[in-house]
């Protein structure tokens, strides 16, 4: 049991956060930044699973005798299941706690992890890969609310510390899972040890974080920085709107790429599974810069820095499909396409929406944000494999890539110019 020293904040912390917006970086004690990384372990753990799949991909697809169609859509059917838990675990996060809903979404991500490996056949796989997204969208959605509503006074920051956990995993994923699969012939194995490892963290979580970390502000509006003049703003307004225009374009563009990247690298390019492990975890490399990303949308106009990323992502897409030929050159540009994706334009946009709304609506929020991302999403592996058969791999991500987020410049256009409330 932790102590309880461990289980509660100090007393200048919870005075620093209830009258002035949030404690200034320099103003957290060590125990309040403990709690933040565990929470970020948290999400460490599932980008760990998100991206080893791909590096599976060709081996399960082997297994099962997928088509091309088939494996696109187990892919990134998960981000179903992400999606449509998005706005119900905003609410409940709302409504009943933030810590609830990460335990309980570590435990449903867990197990279906864990299920993935004794799957009989395509349509028990397909329910497991949704069945993680709920877990996992549920835990996104309590995580971006609790840590939003702690650290408002350095919100992007914070929550790019959520996005740079995403990149570690990311980069771990697919490298360890693609090291024990050489090791062992078997896929089955990672998807099982990973599993293993959410729980164990479900009860580091349950132990060692604090519902008044956790839980700050909930219910209450009177908590949260005047000084952000969101108070009172409605949850659906059009900086909201506009964002969802924003996630819906990314997500789809972005996991999309993601699904389908090592398939391409193993079956176009000829890249071993180690050698496509590595591409593919470089993105996750480039997400630990949303620590620089989170930092610069707490001082800037968030609708530029928005408009940086997307295109930086369609430049990228083209320099990847069009040009990228070596192991060395997609490492590099897989890694950028990381900083401009998860370092820039989930942690900023993340942001923008919380700073949009009345702080009552944070959990809501973030569910709606999650839930704009990855309900599009679960339809681009097959989009991307439906272009892929009709005009070969490279137009099909050069299309991917560019054409959909220019959809997102065209809302960041449409929402204007931000108020001064909207940097802290």
């Amino acid at each position: 049991m932790p102590s309880p020293d461990l289980t509660k904040l100090s007393r200048n912390d919870s005075t620093i956060q209830q009258n002035r917006g949030g404690p200034k970086l320099s103003e957290l004690s060590g125990r309040v930044l403990f709690f933040l990384l565990v929470l970020d372990l948290s999400y460490f753990i599932n980008a760990m699973d998100r991206q080893v799949f791909a590096v599976l991909l060709p081996d399960i697809k082997a297994t099962y005798g997928l088509t091309g169609g088939e494996a696109g859509i187990i892919a990134t059917i998960f981000t179903l299941g992400m999606g449509l838990a998005g706005v119900p675990a905003g609410y409940l996060a709302d409504r009943f706690g933030r810590k609830k809903v990460v335990l309980i979404s570590l435990l449903i991500f867990s197990v279906s992890c864990a299920l993935q490996s004794v799957a009989a056949g395509t349509l028990d796989m397909a329910l497991w890969r949704i069945l993680s997204g709920v877990g996992e969208g549920m835990q996104v959605a309590a995580l971006f609310a609790a840590v939003g509503a702690y650290f408002t006074r350095h919100r992007g920051f914070a929550l790019g510390s959520i996005s740079a956990a995403f990149g570690l995993g990311g980069f771990t994923g697919p490298l360890l899972g693609g090291a024990i699969v050489s090791a062992t012939g078997d896929w089955r194995i990672p998807l099982i040890l990973f599993g293993a490892i959410g729980i164990l963290i479900l009860f580091l979580v349950l132990a060692l974080v604090p519902k008044s970390f956790t839980e700050v502000g909930r219910g209450d509006s009177s908590s949260s920085s005047s000084s952000e003049m969101t108070t009172g703003l409605r949850f659906f307004n059009r900086r909201v709107l506009c964002c969802v225009v924003v996630a819906i374009a990314g997500g789809f563009a972005i996991y999309g790429y993601l699904g389908l990247y090592p398939t391409y690298l193993r079956e176009t390019l000829g890249f071993t599974p180690a050698e496509a492990g590595w591409a593919a975890s470089m993105f996750g490399i480039g997400a630990l810069g949303a620590l620089v990303g989170g930092a610069i949308a707490d001082r800037v106009d968030q609708r530029l820095l928005n408009v940086v990323g997307l295109l930086s992502i369609m430049v990228l897409g083209v320099a990847i499909f069009g040009f990228a030929a070596s192991l060395a050159v997609h490492m590099i540009f897989s890694a950028l396409l990381g900083v401009a994706f998860s370092g820039v334009l989930i942690t900023n946009t993340s942001a923008l929406m919380q700073r949009s709304v009345d702080p009552k609506y944070l959990g809501r929020v973030s569910g709606l944000m999650i839930a704009a991302m990855y309900i599009p999403a679960s339809a681009s592996g097959y989009f991307v494999t439906f272009m892929q058969s009709s005009v070969g791999w490279q137009t099909a991500g050069i299309i991917q890539l560019t054409l959909i987020p220019a959809i997102g410049l065209i809302a960041m256009a449409a929402m204007g110019k931000l108020p001064a409330g909207s940097k802290s």
